[in-house]
């Protein structure tokens, strides 16, 4: 760096509670992210290998943090600058955001069952969910194709083991989508 000049730095608060909002969810649902990647980072390619997974919160109140894992799995088979993101959490149902903390939310911008992330983690046995999307899929998101001949997918699977949830969504994908990579 050169001398003479006056150097200030700051951190950015919002990216480094985003980020240790991130991390506290990605420790707090590890028993379910951990089989995902390592049954699905393997298939990833064109260039799905370079993106990291996400694990992001999305909506914070004061006692709850909402929140998603997603992984870019590869291109849709249609479109070739549109992703197939693979995400990952509880099932959502339509009267979860009736009860308290989550109907303090509302249903912010999520649709139902879509797999959600929760702090504090509900207790009790839960039901996991994987959904993956693609194409013309509707969702916010710049990544998703507007060309109107792009076919939009999306497949949910659900299960009660998120270790048995991620060998399903394996077979199942390698079978849906043959050209991505088999493991010996």
């Amino acid at each position: 760096m050169p001398d003479g000049l006056e150097w200030e730095i700051a951190p950015d608060r919002e990216l480094m509670v985003d980020h240790a909002a991130s991390a506290a969810l990605r420790t707090a649902y590890a028993d379910v992210i951990t089989p995902f990647e390592q049954a699905l980072m393997p298939l990833r390619i064109e260039g799905a290998a370079d993106l990291e997974p996400r694990t992001k919160v999305w909506k914070w109140e004061e006692q709850l943090l909402v929140g998603t894992f997603d992984l870019w799995l590869c291109n849709g088979p249609d479109c070739p600058h549109a992703w197939l993101v693979v995400s990952v959490g509880l099932w959502t149902e339509p009267q979860l955001f009736d009860e308290e903390p989550a109907a303090c939310l509302g249903h912010f911008d999520f649709t139902p069952h879509h797999p959600l992330l929760f702090l504090p983690r509900p207790p009790g046995p839960a039901t996991f969910t994987a959904r993956v999307t693609g194409g013309a899929f509707p969702h916010k998101s710049s990544s998703r194709s507007k060309a109107a001949d792009t076919v939009g997918v999306a497949h949910q699977w659900t299960a009660n083991d998120p270790a048995v949830l991620a060998a399903r969504v394996r077979r199942d994908l390698t079978t849906l989508l043959p050209h991505l990579p088999t493991l010996r």
